[in-house]
C-alpha cells in the first residue's frame, strides 16, 4: 500500500514557466524523496517595468510517496 502526500511551492524563473518549473523541482528534491509528479496549479508573470524585466512565476503541487518503517 502506498501513501502520497502534496504540498504547495511557488518557483520563479528570469527565463520561461518550464524553467521555473525545473527550478521548484531542483529546490524540492534537496529536501524531499519519492516525488511522482508535479502539477502546475497556476502561472503568471511578474513585471518589474523600472528595469524592464520579467519575473515567471508558477504555483505548483508535489506529490511525493511517504517512506514506509
Amino acid at each position: 500500500m502506498a501513501v502520497y502526500k502534496s504540498i504547495q511551492l511557488v518557483a520563479t524563473s528570469e527565463q520561461n514557466w518550464a524553467d521555473a518549473v525545473k527550478n521548484g523541482y531542483l529546490e524540492a528534491k534537496k529536501t524531499l524523496r519519492g516525488i511522482r509528479n508535479i502539477q502546475i496549479i497556476e502561472s503568471d508573470v511578474k513585471v518589474k517595468e523600472d528595469i524592464d524585466k520579467l519575473i515567471y512565476r508558477v504555483r505548483i503541487q508535489v506529490n511525493f510517496q511517504l517512506e514506509t518503517q
